[in-house]
């Protein structure tokens, strides 16, 4: 039997061949790699995370989940405008969702900490940081200020955590200094983009802050 060029292109072994020829020598394959990656490792930290605050071994800290609640939804929105890549910024997304889902039934069971006044400053701090996104309007600015106010909200969890270091469990940390990691590796690769270094400080901020919590944890 002779097999014509119309035959081979309909047939489905042929379709699926070239499916795997183009996604194996596609130049953004392991972009989305790392990006499905971050994003899994990401929601993973925050299931685990909320089992954990449900059965009472861990002790979030109201400031530091107050503020990270709201700048995780506003950090996804202005990663996502600066690198323009939905991608990349899947983590952030799927970070937004957990966080705000943490920070809601800390409230409705009352597991937060009892805030202190370092908890209010670091409060303050970021309510005018968000102010002067507001006037600025600009996403690289913002993406730049994020970055700076999540260090700040980390403190109030810094200071519980060399406190007591039980109050948190290190592996949901893990996994998010490892998100953080990939989404730092992603960010390099597309190193071409213009300004791409400046999308590079919340990823490297973030796994370094996480990373702090998960080595000083005892739990």
């Amino acid at each position: 039997m002779v097999y014509h060029d119309s035959d081979t292109e309909r047939s489905p072994l042929y379709v699926v061949d070239g499916a795997r020829d183009i996604w194996y020598n596609h130049p953004r394959r392991w972009v989305v790699i790392l990006a499905i990656a971050a994003a899994l490792s990401h929601g993973a930290a925050y299931c685990m995370y909320l089992t954990q605050v449900f059965a009472g071994s861990s002790v979030p800290n109201p400031a530091s989940w107050s503020i990270w609640a709201y700048l995780s939804a506003l950090n996804a929105v202005t990663f996502w405008r600066g690198s323009k890549d939905a991608l990349a910024t899947a983590q952030f997304f799927t970070g937004s969702v957990g966080c705000i889902t943490v920070w809601m039934y800390s409230i409705w069971a009352g597991r937060f900490a009892p805030i202190n006044t370092l908890g209010w400053i670091v409060l303050v701090l970021c309510l005018t940081a968000c102010l002067v996104w507001w006037l600025t309007r600009s996403a690289v600015y913002a993406n730049l200020m994020v970055g700076g106010i999540l260090t700040i909200s980390f403190i109030p969890t810094f200071a519980g955590v060399f406190h007591a270091a039980t109050i948190e469990r290190a592996l949901p940390w893990y996994l998010w200094t490892l998100a953080f990691a990939i989404t730092t590796t992603n960010v390099v690769r597309r190193r071409r983009q213009a300004r791409w270094w400046l999308m590079l400080v919340t990823p490297i901020l973030g796994m370094i802050c996480h990373g702090v919590v998960a080595v000083v944890a005892r739990g």
